[in-house]
């Protein structure tokens, strides 16, 4: 199913599609883009914290898909599998293992950090980070459970960096009836 899923993606091209596609791959290389956005929030005393810890999520997200699991599962990219006959689009397809795709733990670990610095754009980061991630598929080098492997790693990741719910989810006790509630 995942062979057959890789192929139904990325055997159809357009070519003003395929310019987009690898400028969103070309921004997780080297989570790159989630560092620049937590140091332009340094700058920003209420967000230095959250822009921080951003880094740090994405950063260890990073070192745990690209220099923990990717070496323990050693999953072929479909774009040195032959029978996979994938179109790449990339001029040097990576040779690093396939899972858990790197772009998408490190995108999804940056949207969710991301998020708590700019609530604000909380959607913009998401797309990208969709973007990011289908983008691999797209381009040939990563199979659709790369891309959910990685989502989850990142999640995790994130989760675990950013102490797990953002503070605005969190429901406050009320006081039992009759009584007065004091902060």
């Amino acid at each position: 199913m995942d062979a057959a899923l890789f192929t139904a993606i990325n055997s159809v091209h357009m070519p003003a599609l395929d310019a987009v596609m690898l400028g969103a791959s070309w921004l997780g290389y080297f989570p790159g883009i989630w560092f620049l956005l937590g140091a332009a929030a340094l700058g920003w005393p209420r967000g230095r914290a959250a822009a921080f810890r951003m880094c740090l999520a994405v950063a260890f997200t990073y070192v745990m898909a690209s220099g923990v699991i990717k070496p323990i599962v050693g999953r072929v990219r479909p774009s040195h599998t032959p029978s996979m006959a994938a179109r790449v689009l990339e001029a040097q397809p990576p040779w690093s293992a396939s899972f858990p795709s790197g772009h998408a733990a490190t995108a999804v670990a940056g949207a969710m950090a991301a998020a708590r610095v700019v609530p604000g754009a909380t959607w913009a980061f998401w797309m990208l980070a969709t973007l990011m991630a289908y983008s691999r598929v797209y381009v040939g080098v990563h199979y659709p459970s790369d891309l959910l492997g990685g989502a989850l790693l990142g999640l995790a990741c994130a989760w675990l960096v950013l102490g797990g719910r953002h503070p605005s989810t969190w429901v406050r006790p009320r006081a039992p009836a009759g009584e007065a509630h004091v902060p």
